[in-house]
């Protein structure tokens, strides 16, 4: 596919023409890819899509997020994810098929304030989200740095094949957890870590917009690019190839003619 500059547009702007899938904040009218909402069109591979500049968080169906706990009923967890709906974690997700409300305590395994990563399993606008903590890596979220982003930074924080985070990762030494809903947990053993980790994601979430951001990044937290060794060419030409033979037969020469140098004043000082 070929690539499609990156340009700002506003809902019902042409991205672009012709048959381009269209993959996220898109819509296809004829043979047009239209915005639907405000943010920076680019294409790849996979098609065409709108990275949204602002804009609140709509849970989607198998999307991760931190949430945490604000209430319960004998059912399940009410659970703030960060968006105009309220999600729900039943309370048989947790204790199993044999869960009963008269037997098990809920308040033993998620109290109100507690964190949790969970998948969303079910939504669709007409009832509110479905959590599960059944997948791997899922479940209660064991202290940390709190923050909250726009949900639609999320994907720079990541970065292509999470290149972003992994650099904030190894040059802060620290864990971040990181919900499609906007919500970040920073973990680390030295505070000054964390307290970098934090700096670079806010500027993310400030300049995500712009170009060379993950450089500009790299400057914040000191990380050096790999030096490049220099190549010197081989010689290509015959006449490349002679000037190059000259030079070491030269090279060859002066070594000799030191050697001698160093042999006779060896002589002299046993003749004396």
């Amino acid at each position: 596919m070929q690539e499609i500059k990156r340009k700002y547009v506003v809902p019902g702007d042409v991205v672009v023409e012709g048959n381009f899938r269209p993959l996220m904040n898109v819509v296809r009218t004829g043979n047009s890819i239209i915005s639907t909402r405000i943010g920076i069109a680019e294409s790849g591979r996979e098609g065409v899509k709108v990275i949204p500049l602002s804009g609140v968080y709509i849970p989607r169906v198998n999307d991760i997020v931190i949430g945490k706990i604000i209430d319960h009923s004998s059912l399940s967890w009410e659970v703030d994810v960060n968006s105009c709906f309220s999600a729900h974690l039943p309370a048989q997700d947790v204790f199993g098929r044999d869960f009963s409300p008269a037997r098990d305590d809920m308040g033993r395994f998620l109290s109100i304030g507690d964190l949790i990563t969970s998948r969303i399993i079910a939504f669709d606008r007409t009832r509110d989200p479905m959590l599960t903590v059944q997948d791997r890596d899922l479940g209660k979220v064991q202290g940390g740095e709190l923050l909250k982003i726009s949900a639609t930074r999320v994907p720079r924080l990541i970065g292509k094949r999470g290149s972003m985070i992994q650099t904030i990762e190894q040059a802060t030494q620290t864990k971040v957890l990181i919900g499609q809903n906007g919500i970040v947990v920073v973990n680390g053993r030295k505070p000054d870590g964390v307290l970098q980790a934090i700096r670079a994601i806010k500027m993310v979430e400030e300049e995500a917009h712009t170009s060379n951001l993950t450089q500009r990044i790299k400057s914040l937290l000191n990380v050096a690019d790999p030096q490049q060794t220099e190549i010197i060419p081989k010689p290509t030409t015959p006449q490349e190839i002679a000037q190059d033979s000259k030079n070491a037969d030269d090279v060859q020469s002066t070594i000799e003619e030191v050697e001698e140098e160093i042999i006779g004043e060896v002589e002299k000082g046993e003749k004396l």
